[in-house]
């Protein structure tokens, strides 16, 4: 193996233990009542079937990694022919609902977010009619739900992930690299919450 293909796997898995940890942060937030009667009426909104067309495809096309708001922002406001729209809503992941913006165009629903992991060509998805983008006065826009800003995710299981948050960081703490803490832990704990019933 080159020096090259050694210093991108190097640079790859650091880029990924990063984003695994800031993840892992934004899904350890106590639990509320609040969360789990919103997670109820999110279920009862229909769902809808996405597509994600292929990585390269997406990065050819300018569409940024990791920023789905963003990317159907542009999409939905570049359109000559103005058929696209910008939906928010939730990506259906196991026991999780995260929250993600698609673009629907004539009826097709597409994930325009490229990912550095494989991910599957098509997903749920549940379009919410009550999240709206509201200027924060600190300078940046966030979503808002029937008036309640809202986390990165609803969580049916909300102690698993404040359970691998903690041992993520036990783990790193022991010296061990972010990448390879949440190998591990998605080894135990999330094999675990995988489990468990999904939505």
């Amino acid at each position: 193996m080159g020096d090259d293909t050694m210093a991108a796997n190097t640079l790859r898995r650091e880029t990924l233990g990063e984003l695994a940890l800031r993840n892992a942060e934004q899904m350890a937030f106590p639990a509320t009542e609040w969360e789990a009667n919103t997670l109820a009426e999110v279920l009862a909104l229909p769902r809808v079937t996405v597509t994600r067309p292929p990585e390269e495809q997406l990065l050819a096309a300018g569409m940024l990694p990791y920023d789905c708001h963003a990317n159907c922002f542009a999409q939905a406001a570049n359109d000559p022919d103005r058929v696209s729209r910008h939906v928010f809503g939730w990506l259906i992941y196991g026991s999780d609902l995260i929250l993600h913006s698609v673009v629907e165009t004539r009826g097709h629903w597409l994930c325009l977010t490229p990912q550095s992991v494989q991910a599957p060509s098509q997903f749920q998805f549940i379009p919410d009619p009550f999240i709206e983008w509201l200027d924060t006065g600190d300078g940046g826009r966030h979503a808002f739900r029937c008036g309640v800003r809202l986390p990165k995710a609803l969580r049916k299981y909300p102690a698993y992930h404040l359970r691998m948050w903690d041992e993520l960081n036990d783990l790193m703490a022991s010296g061990m690299s972010a990448f390879d803490a949440r190998e591990m832990v998605d080894v135990t704990l999330g094999a675990e919450l995988r489990k468990m019933e999904p939505i």
